[in-house]
């Protein structure tokens, strides 16, 4: 989970926390604006403006279609704060479809973001290290048995644990 979320390297595949920074279940309107914004900035490849709005390069179709492309992760990733903070206290693993950090590094593309953000998010839903218990998507019960086995043998959950 640090190395997802503590890494400045990611700061534009995942919205980041600082090393100091003092993890709270809930966060106020201002902070998750913050989070929310310095995210955006990073993802889009942007920067902050004066007046403190963001200013992207690029036309303005395709810039307002990355940012619904990535509004979905983002406010998944917001709502699902509990998780996230009790998962980064405990350092928790994460199963992804990633071998190495270099690889999400690397991700440049507002589809490869989301990718990978929604790979964090569906351990938040299937992985049983981190009590998933079909919270985030709310998936009818036979739907969640269905992707959550999809899941482990997506990340290689059961051979991992096995070693």
């Amino acid at each position: 989970m640090r190395d997802l979320f503590m890494n400045p390297r990611l700061a534009g595949v995942f919205p980041q926390f600082a090393p100091g920074e003092k993890l709270q279940n809930v966060y106020s309107f201002a902070q998750t604006e913050k989070r929310v914004r310095d995210y955006l900035v990073a993802a889009l490849n942007g920067t902050i403006t004066a007046d403190g709005s963001i200013a992207v390069k690029g036309k303005q179709p395709a810039v307002l279609s990355r940012v619904r492309a990535l509004q979905a992760v983002i406010e998944g990733f917001i709502n699902d704060m509990p998780k996230v903070v009790q998962a980064l206290r405990k350092n928790a693993p994460l199963y992804l479809p990633y071998a190495t950090l270099k690889q999400l590094e690397d991700t440049k593309t507002t589809a490869g973001k989301i990718k990978a953000m929604r790979a964090v998010m569906d351990n938040f839903q299937y992985n049983p290290d981190l009590g998933a218990l079909n919270s985030v998507k709310k998936e009818n019960p036979e739907q969640f048995d269905r992707n959550k086995k999809a899941w482990e043998k997506k990340v290689g959950y059961r051979r991992l644990k096995k070693v």
